[in-house]
């Protein structure tokens, strides 16, 4: 998504705990990666600031919350409750911040900024073993409906649910087809339909408070 947004010609700012994975061959002046070391309310308001102060009082055209913490239920139970409190702050009390923090760059009612928040197929329906993470990505689902009523018309804020994206490493191969054997379109969808679901979005000046299901047509066989 970073690559497509920059080789339209986006300048992107990205908020990551350290550089790491896709971000380190990207060499592109549009690119500016502020790295937090720590996900903490102190950090980001830093990086929030740069931000404000690289843009000039230039316009942010979209504001992308994708920041995640996966974890299962097992997982955090073993690590305390620190880790459920690190998913709160991942999943919504980051993205409220960026909103709140850079709301004059985004807020422009003859031309809405937008905001978009990955969330998960699992926010309206919770898997079991990872009730916790779900309800992280509910709540920040619930922030998107309440960014479009509260912002309404300067800022456009819409979710989009991804299914079976892209597998993880710890993914083994009996995960993945029992996965893909519940999905109606049953193959592995990779980053292009979200990067198309994203452009759609921006495109469609008419749409706000929405959820975009992108997940093959997982969430209809999934009980």
């Amino acid at each position: 998504v970073v690559e497509g947004l920059i080789e339209a010609g986006w300048h992107i700012h990205v908020l990551t705990r350290k550089k790491t994975g896709g971000l380190i061959g990207i060499t592109s002046e549009r690119l500016h990666i502020h790295e937090l070391g720590v996900y903490t309310t102190k950090n980001v308001m830093r990086a929030i600031d740069a931000i404000r102060n690289k843009q000039q009082g230039h316009p942010i055209h979209l504001l992308l919350n994708n920041a995640s913490i996966f974890e299962n239920d097992a997982q955090v139970a073993h690590k305390g409750v620190s880790s459920y409190e690190a998913m709160i702050f991942v999943h919504m009390i980051m993205p409220n911040l960026l909103v709140e923090g850079l709301l004059d760059e985004l807020f422009d009612e003859s031309a809405p900024g937008n905001v978009i928040s990955i969330t998960d197929i699992y926010a309206t329906n919770p898997h079991p073993a990872y009730s916790l993470y779900c309800s992280a990505k509910a709540g920040l689902e619930s922030l998107s409906y309440g960014f479009a009523k509260k912002y309404a018309p300067g800022i456009r804020a819409n979710a989009i649910q991804p299914g079976p994206i892209k597998f993880l490493p710890e993914h083994d191969v009996v995960h993945q087809e029992k996965v893909l054997a519940e999905t109606l379109l049953p193959y592995e969808g990779g980053f292009l339909p979200m990067y198309q679901t994203i452009e759609f979005v921006l495109d469609n000046g008419y749409l706000t408070g929405s959820v975009i299901k992108v997940d093959g047509g997982r969430s209809l066989v999934r009980g």
